[in-house]
């Protein structure tokens, strides 16, 4: 789908804002989903709506239409944050006195990396892990195990031989086998190929 105009947009067109939010309701409802899918799940589509209703407001303050998205995607994110820390406030005035930064942790993956990361590379980050674990699904048993750790947890050689009880050159041995498998996979299925293609761009 092609970004709406945003002269249009500015000129409170109706069409245009239809397809405007045809266009940015992928994004926004899967960031939503991302933050709240663990502990508000009812909530993804109406905190998604809400961030489309901010977006709104907004239609002034960017210069280009692409813009749109990566500030859908923020705006989305930000609300989601909100929602779940009104939940946690909620929940320690019930008597519940775990506090919304100890379970900041729990929220996020424990493999992401500790710089800051915008909304829509979490999410691409979350869906290339997805497609990475579906190729892993078509090798055996020990380069799966393998490349999965190195991979998409991201320990390191020593970390995995010891987990293995491997020595580390066998690790990379496994690693190289698995990444030949995983091409020849990759090969196999034109689709998926173009979807990796896109993500790594």
């Amino acid at each position: 789908m092609n970004p709406p105009n945003l002269q249009a947009l500015r000129q409170g067109d109706v069409d245009a804002w239809d397809e405007a939010f045809r266009w940015l309701w992928p994004t926004v409802f899967a960031v939503t989903q991302l933050k709240l899918s663990r502990f508000l799940p009812q909530d993804v589509e109406d905190v998604a709506i809400e961030a489309l209703e901010e977006l709104v407001q907004k239609v002034y303050t960017v210069k280009a239409v692409e813009e749109f998205k990566p500030l859908a995607a923020s705006i989305a994110h930000n609300q989601a944050v909100s929602a779940l820390r009104a939940h946690f406030a909620a929940k320690r005035g019930a008597g519940q006195t775990q506090s919304f930064e100890n379970l900041k942790g729990t929220m996020e993956d424990s493999s992401e990396p500790a710089a800051a990361k915008s909304p829509l590379d979490e999410l691409v980050q979350a869906e290339l892990s997805g497609l990475i674990a579906q190729l892993l699904t078509d090798l055996n048993p020990e380069q799966r195990a393998i490349l999965n750790d190195f991979y998409l947890s991201g320990l390191s050689y020593e970390q995995i031989a010891s987990k293995h009880g491997l020595a580390i050159d066998t690790v990379g041995v496994y690693l190289k086998r698995g990444r030949e498998a995983s091409c020849r996979a990759i090969k196999r299925q034109p689709k998926l190929l173009k979807e990796l293609e896109a993500f790594l761009r």
